[in-house]
């Protein structure tokens, strides 16, 4: 259903297939490399899968050479023996003096980072379980960090948000929308998922009468 919305989505902004069939258009067809992405992401699309060619370097931002507004790829995880959220945004490289788009962020500033929320799936509207989190930019490899401390976290679903930056104008588009992890079922279990093995006889031993 999601990538079904995610590619009615992109088709509505202009990207047709020539045969008129829902097909993954290349690059040069986006208007953007945020509409790419959400396409790419919405198909199932990131590092382990290339969806349709969008991504070839292979690190889960498709066609990076669009103009913006651009977004990034993001992910999620829960350390339990330290009891902890945290998760990297990769961001797609530019040509621009920083070399990567939307790269701000230093967390020990309140002003700085790039903020995100850990959101938990629900049935109705998802609900927030952390506050602003501000994450750190890492210009070397165009990647954003972030670390959240929660003890208590009941099994479900859950993903991180990064908040859209300020418009440059009332008017204008904001060239760092927010964009969002996919959801993962959190805290894993530490057990492993191996099925118990079961014990067989090391062999049968059948007496055969001898034969006069």
């Amino acid at each position: 259903m999601l990538a079904a919305v995610a590619l009615a989505a992109a088709l509505t902004s202009g990207v047709l297939a020539a045969s008129g069939s829902a097909e993954i258009p290349d690059c040069s067809s986006f208007k953007s490399q945020a509409a790419a992405q959400e396409l790419f992401a919405g198909m199932g699309g990131g590092p382990a899968r290339d969806v349709g060619g969008l991504d070839p370097d292979g690190d889960g931002v498709a066609c990076e050479d669009r103009p913006g507004p651009d977004e990034g790829f993001a992910t999620i995880g829960y350390n339990r023996a330290k009891r902890f959220f945290y998760g990297v945004a990769t961001m797609p490289a530019t040509e621009t003096e920083e070399g990567f788009a939307c790269l701000q962020g230093n967390r020990h500033f309140p002003d700085g980072p790039r903020l995100l929320k850990i959101y938990r799936a629900l049935s109705g509207d998802d609900t927030p379980i952390s506050p602003d989190v501000g994450a750190e930019a890492r210009p070397g490899s165009g990647r954003l960090l972030w670390k959240f401390d929660r003890k208590a976290v009941p099994p479900g679903r859950y993903y991180a948000a990064f908040e859209e930056e300020i418009r440059p104008s009332p008017y204008a588009p904001s060239e760092c929308p927010g964009f969002r992890s996919r959801a993962s079922y959190l805290p894993r279990s530490s057990r492993s998922s191996r099925l118990p093995r079961i014990g067989l006889p090391l062999r049968l031993r059948l007496r055969v009468p001898a034969l006069r």
